[in-house]
């Protein structure tokens, strides 16, 4: 029998490869969309566009969370130290909860096959989400699979972000700025 768990997703795309590799490793998936730092709404639109006609291709049962708390989830950024950290830990929080309500035993996060986030921070977050609630969470390193990402998503004819996801990201991109959360 697999084993259960629950994997956030960031998008479509980088839940390709990360999908692919838990499978392999006999996991049977859920997966789950929360993401209320992806800005602006057509942009977050666009993302959860993309996933719910992926999903059902892979046989991938997926939860939908389509809650779009834009002003909270900016003040929330505004008022960290550190914003990647802060938007890391919301969304791992929510995913292990949801974990735990649904009597999963283990999350994880398609966020780690990205070589632009910050692995420590995701960990962090991720190992703290869990001690709280009779969950474990799985880090894995996927940045192996990231070129296997790009691969799959393309010849799904997926549509791929210019940017993490938040309004900060969106101005770094443009400004060529490090956002506290890269390595």
């Amino acid at each position: 029998m697999n084993k259960k768990i629950l994997l956030h997703m960031c998008c479509a795309p980088c839940a390709t490869a990360v999908l692919e590799n838990l499978r392999a490793d006999g996991y049977e998936v859920t997966g789950y969309f929360y993401n209320p730092s992806i800005h602006p709404w057509k942009e977050f639109k666009r993302r959860l566009d993309a996933v719910k006609e992926w999903a059902p291709a892979v046989d991938l049962p997926v939860i939908y969370n389509e809650e779009y708390p834009l002003e909270e989830n900016i003040k929330m950024l505004l008022d960290s130290e550190n914003r990647c950290l802060s938007c890391f830990t919301d969304r791992m929080k929510r995913t292990a909860e949801l974990a735990s309500e649904m009597g999963i035993e283990l999350f994880t996060s398609t966020l780690s096959v990205s070589p632009y986030q910050n692995h420590r921070l995701l960990i962090e977050a991720g190992e703290s989400a869990a001690e709280s609630l009779d969950v474990q969470y799985l880090y894995r390193d996927f940045r192996d699979s990231y070129r296997r990402s790009i691969e799959l998503s393309r010849g799904a004819g997926l549509y791929r972000q210019p940017y993490c996801g938040c309004v900060f990201s969106e101005r770094d991109r443009y400004l060529k700025v490090k956002s506290p959360g890269e390595a």
